[in-house]
């Protein structure tokens, strides 16, 4: 989204690949350890893929959100 707006076009939200069913999610014990690596590191991957469009001026905040 950040990418988008920097650009000048104007995008609107919209959640398409859900992984988690919400906050509870957090705080569920997952069946294998395996599976819990997995999902930080997607998480990992997300975040500093965000923060290197920030530095990097592609983007003006870091977690971009809807306005």
């Amino acid at each position: 989204m950040g990418a988008f707006r920097r650009a000048g076009f104007a995008v609107e939200p919209w959640p398409v690949d859900y992984r988690t069913v919400g906050w509870s999610d957090a705080l569920r014990l997952m069946e294998f350890p395996a599976e819990g690596l997995r999902r930080l590191d997607l998480t990992v991957h997300e975040w500093l893929g965000l923060m290197a469009y920030r530095l990097a001026g592609r983007s003006d905040e870091v977690f971009p959100g809807p306005k």
